[in-house]
């Protein structure tokens, strides 16, 4: 009887021992199956926190964004009340960088920001859309300061002749002269680039000569695309013109433009920078020495040249041909406003050309968003 118990007793403990081990492992699996969606839980929450946080930012960014916007148009109606008054106040028509429009970094305070503009002037550059003109009707000799441009009116038959020939048009010989003059080590040569963004603007599908490429080279590539055949829209067009590339390009960038009237040939004297020399140096020929080009430009008189006083200051203007005469002037029509909008950390970019109209107000031509 004792045995009989004994076993019995054992076999109560065992049975216990079983139940309790069964209960331990489904405790545990228990906390596991907490702790899994306490975490799922906690993972959630941060996912929606970072969620709205970017929504919130995000709307907040939009909302800057748009105050950044409509503050840059209203710093256009600025521009134009500024300019209007500057040139108003002028007795003379020729345009120089001692005009009061000839501001940089003019700063304007805003809610949780500022406002930065600079006002330049676009004909102090080489307008790319102007390389294919041709100048059938150049004066004899240059203006003598009355302001007034010299802009001859098109030939269409006399531009076919002239690129049938093959002969270079005033604008070619200039960016060729200033490509030659500020790049180095380059391996394709001047002409051969000059050639490449003729054919990228005119309305022809003949090659500029044998340095030339119309659609057929741009068809033929691996990503193939057709150039313009018209107006470049930007610079950075350049960069998929054949021979260009990113050095070749950013050594060009600071001394082109593009302005929308390709009979807009026209280089203002007296608003080149110093700095860009060059520019000058090519616009006449290559035929002046840089040290002459750089003395006219830091020697400039405080109210600028007019066109006779510029030429009797050149030692052999006779060197200068009367098309490349024809391209320099002492005042300019197109005028840009580099400006920033910063509101907390959003920053909008915005540049604005201008063309001078009668009674001098100005036209809002283009805007261009974006830093570069």
């Amino acid at each position: 009887m004792v045995d009989k118990k004994n076993c019995q007793s054992k076999g109560s403990n065992r049975s216990r021992a079983t139940k309790l081990g069964m209960l331990e492992k489904q405790r545990g699996t228990v906390l596991i199956t907490v702790l899994l969606v306490v975490a799922f839980v906690v993972l959630l929450v941060v996912q929606v926190n970072k969620t709205v946080n970017y929504q919130a930012s995000l709307n907040r960014n939009l909302i800057h964004r748009d105050q950044a916007y409509s503050y840059l148009i209203g710093m256009e109606e600025l521009a134009k009340i500024y300019m209007k008054k500057a040139f108003d106040a002028e007795t003379q028509d020729n345009v120089h960088l001692g005009q009061a429009w000839a501001q940089e970094d003019i700063t304007f305070p805003i809610d949780g920001g500022a406002m930065v503009a600079t006002i330049r002037d676009m004909q102090s550059c080489f307008n790319l859309n102007s390389i294919a003109y041709i100048d059938t009707t150049s004066v004899n000799t240059p203006s003598t300061g009355s302001g007034t441009p010299v802009v001859a009116q098109p030939n269409p038959s006399t531009k076919a002749n002239n690129s049938a020939q093959g002969s270079k048009t005033d604008g070619e010989k200039i960016l060729t002269t200033l490509l030659d003059k500020i790049l180095d080590n380059t391996e394709v040569q001047p002409a051969a680039m000059v050639a490449g963004v003729k054919d990228w603007i005119d309305t022809d599908f003949k090659p500029s000569g044998p340095d030339g490429v119309e659609d057929l080279y741009y068809q033929g590539l691996e990503v193939p695309y057709l150039p313009p055949n018209g107006p470049i829209a930007h610079p950075s067009e350049l960069r998929t013109v054949r021979y260009f590339n990113k050095e070749s390009y950013d050594k060009m960038r600071p001394y082109v433009c593009v302005l929308p009237d390709d009979k807009e040939v026209t280089i203002n004297v007296n608003t080149i920078p110093q700095d860009k020399s060059e520019l000058l140096y090519a616009a006449l020929g290559g035929k002046i020495p840089q040290s002459e080009v750089n003395h006219l430009i830091s020697e400039r008189p405080e109210k600028g040249y007019d066109m006779q006083t510029f030429w009797e200051s050149i030692s052999d203007a006779a060197k200068v041909s009367k098309g490349l005469k024809s391209r320099l002037t002492d005042t300019s029509r197109y005028f840009q406003m580099d400006a920033k909008a910063e509101i907390n950390r959003t920053r909008v970019y915005l540049k604005t050309l201008f063309v001078k109209e009668d009674n001098n107000q100005f036209k809002v031509v283009s805007r261009y968003f974006g830093k570069e």
